[in-house]
């Protein structure tokens, strides 16, 4: 497992507690400077390590930032206005944290969006991947999909074998993929393999990972 891996699970549990706790929609976001108050009582995380894996946690989808405008008086009597930034968890990193729930945003039939541009592919929502390895970044989605709706698996299995998908994504992104990081990733992912009703959603991926780490 990435060592990251660990903070990132510490920091969206936080943000789903927040989440769940919170009396209002307006107290549920946190400020950066809050949140690694909080994570440094909790867990001893240093500044550093929330900001960098919060904005991990950001690019993937998995938290999101919340802007506001915030008006505010100078000495002078001047009223001026600021952007306030802060911080909560987003619907994916809910799906990933809870079971499935009929509520979850479906994907249409036939509305994949795949664009490429100069050898590059996006895949989906918004997965950037080689040209060439398409059909494998698509054949993950089906895989978690299947994966985050299961309920023999327990959330933090979910939040597992995402986060080892979420790491090939990296990988397929990048001109040339460290296949052992891939390597390591999958056999991770491996672990759902035998799951029976998981076998052909794991079956469409596994040859397309052994080509990809040819």
């Amino acid at each position: 497992m990435n060592p990251d891996d660990v903070a990132r699970e510490q920091i969206l549990k936080f943000l789903y507690e927040r989440h769940k706790t919170s009396r209002s929609i307006s107290s549920i976001p946190i400020g950066i400077r809050d949140l690694q108050r909080e994570m440094k009582e909790r867990h001893g995380m240093k500044q550093q390590e929330v900001a960098h894996n919060l904005d991990y946690l950001i690019q993937v989808g998995w938290a999101a930032p919340v802007v506001k405008e915030r008006d505010f008086t100078t000495p002078r009597g001047m009223t001026l206005s600021r952007e306030q930034e802060k911080f909560k968890i987003s619907d994916v990193g809910i799906n990933r944290l809870q079971s499935a729930t009929l509520f979850s945003k479906p994907r249409a039939a036939g509305q994949i969006n795949i664009t490429t541009i100069q050898g590059v592919t996006i895949v989906g929502d918004g997965n950037v991947v080689k040209a060439e390895l398409a059909d494998l970044s698509l054949a993950l989605d089906d895989l978690e999909t299947s994966i985050l709706e299961h309920e023999e698996l327990t959330p933090d299995q979910k939040l597992d074998v995402s986060a080892d998908i979420a790491t090939i994504r990296n990988q397929l992104a990048k001109s040339t993929p460290d296949k052992s990081i891939i390597q390591k990733a999958w056999e991770g992912i491996r672990i759902v393999g035998t799951i029976a009703s998981l076998a052909r959603a794991f079956a469409a991926v596994a040859p397309l990972i052994e080509s990809a780490l040819k």
